[in-house]
């Protein structure tokens, strides 16, 4: 699988909810980096770990997530992933355009850098400690 393939396997397993494997294309000390001052924000590191970060992101949105690949763009060190992203959390959702920058290592994704474009709606969302 090609770099660009893996990445958008991930998004693929991850709406399919196979967390097995979602496992599988990742790499055991992987950095996940959500921008911003929420309690869902900053750096999450190893499978175990992201993976309670997103059993808390689907706890507190009831499920209510969805991403939509726009495009997956390969450089030489980087996959670069457009995506729009909906939340909703209490009947309040949250529409938001991102870019997702991810490092494959041997197939496997090392790291994801999220960049979102409007950062204050999701410390809106998910509140501020």
């Amino acid at each position: 699988m090609t770099d660009a393939e893996v990445v958008r396997a991930m998004y693929d397993v991850l709406a399919a909810a196979d967390i097995r494997a979602f496992t599988d294309l990742l790499d055991p000390d992987i950095e996940w980096t959500v921008p911003g001052r929420h309690t869902l924000s900053g750096t999450t590191v190893g499978v175990a770990a992201l993976l309670a970060h997103l059993a808390e992101v689907a706890q507190r949105t009831g499920g209510h997530v969805s991403v939509d690949v726009r495009e997956v763009l390969t450089g030489e060190a980087y996959v670069t992933a457009l995506v729009d992203v909906e939340m909703t959390v209490d009947d309040h959702t949250v529409q938001d355009r991102q870019v997702h920058v991810f490092q494959v290592r041997d197939g496997r994704i090392a790291s994801v850098r999220e960049y979102h474009g409007d950062v204050r709606a999701f410390e809106e969302l998910f509140g501020t400690p």
